[in-house]
């Protein structure tokens, strides 16, 4: 009888071998299945909101011309004319946005898309490592499969430790301006190569910069971020800032947020923290419409209040 006690114990083991590494095998294949599912929920759930935030736009647009036509009728021509021209540019204005944001959702796509694949690829090494592995030793190398991510930011932002968090918005790259809510495309790519300088015009009174509309000198923006000229191009930021100021205080109408969010973006890129902060402080002590943006860039202040507070 002792004879054949070695041979039903290493029968045993076999077999329990077998087990594991095929529940190993069931556990894997659910997981990168759960993962699959996940993402493809989050990608639908990403696009069917895009409607709505698209629809928030054209909003915000319509009431901005209301608001315009509401305050002209009571001016002269050459008033009525100007408000005609503001019209036709915040309807271009209008456009740029739906493309910036339609932008931020396709990036949104395929940082999920990657975080699959990430996944994919660390699950994958996971399996690899356990293959040699005695049955003791898989039991414990269980504990430390990986998990599927979490793709909305907010879940993941729930799910995240202290002190992780507090490293990622001290030292960490910090590119949550666009997102929470998706990055902007870069301005730069608009701009044609060979585009000249915008030569200063001879419009004055509220709203006026550099004796042009403030709303005309965004493409000069672009043309010298594109170009490398950021220092000019925050110059100029800042004095279309004070141009949509004036028009508000003169007409009582909400100022456009863009400008505000372009220079906070280029702080964001200096890593300038402080900077950034004051911006969209004097952003927020504005008369601002809802929308999107605005809601982006007070949840961003939101995130830098409470960094500067630690």
């Amino acid at each position: 009888m002792s004879e054949l006690a070695p041979h039903r114990l290493n029968s045993f083991l076999a077999n329990l071998t077998q087990a594991m590494r095929s529940t190993a095998e069931t556990a894997r294949v659910a997981s990168i299945e759960r993962c699959r599912i996940d993402a493809k929920a989050y990608v639908e759930q990403v696009q069917a909101r895009t409607v709505d935030e698209a629809g928030a736009l054209r909003s915000d647009s319509e009431a901005d011309v209301v608001t315009i036509r509401a305050r002209a009728k009571a001016q002269v021509d050459r008033v009525r004319v100007e408000t005609e021209e503001r019209v036709a540019r915040r309807l271009d204005l209008l456009q740029q946005e739906l493309a910036d944001y339609n932008s931020s959702i396709e990036l949104e796509v395929v940082r999920v898309q990657e975080r699959v694949a990430a996944f994919q690829d660390e699950v994958a090494r996971f399996f690899e490592e356990i293959q040699g592995a005695d049955p003791s030793a898989l039991a414990n190398m269980a504990y430390e499969m990986p998990s599927p991510p979490e793709f909305d930011p907010e879940r993941e932002a729930l799910a995240t430790e202290p002190e992780k968090l507090d490293r990622e918005i001290d030292s960490g790259p910090r590119a949550e301006m666009v997102p929470p809510g998706g990055p902007r495309a870069p301005s730069g790519g608009r701009v044609a190569p060979a585009r000249g300088a915008l030569a200063p015009g001879t419009l004055s009174g509220a709203g006026a910069v550099r004796g042009r509309l403030y709303s005309e000198w965004y493409g000069e923006v672009e043309r010298l971020r594109q170009i490398g000229d950021e220092d000019d191009a925050i110059t100029l930021l800042f004095d279309i800032v004070a141009g949509a100021e004036a028009e508000s205080q003169a007409d009582g109408s909400p100022v456009a947020p863009r400008a505000y969010e372009e220079l906070a973006a280029i702080y964001l890129g200096r890593n300038d923290a402080e900077e950034e902060q004051s911006i969209l402080e004097r952003f927020a002590r504005q008369e601002h419409a809802p929308g999107v943006v605005a809601s982006r860039l007070q949840e961003r202040l939101k995130t830098l209040r409470k960094s500067s507070r630690r």
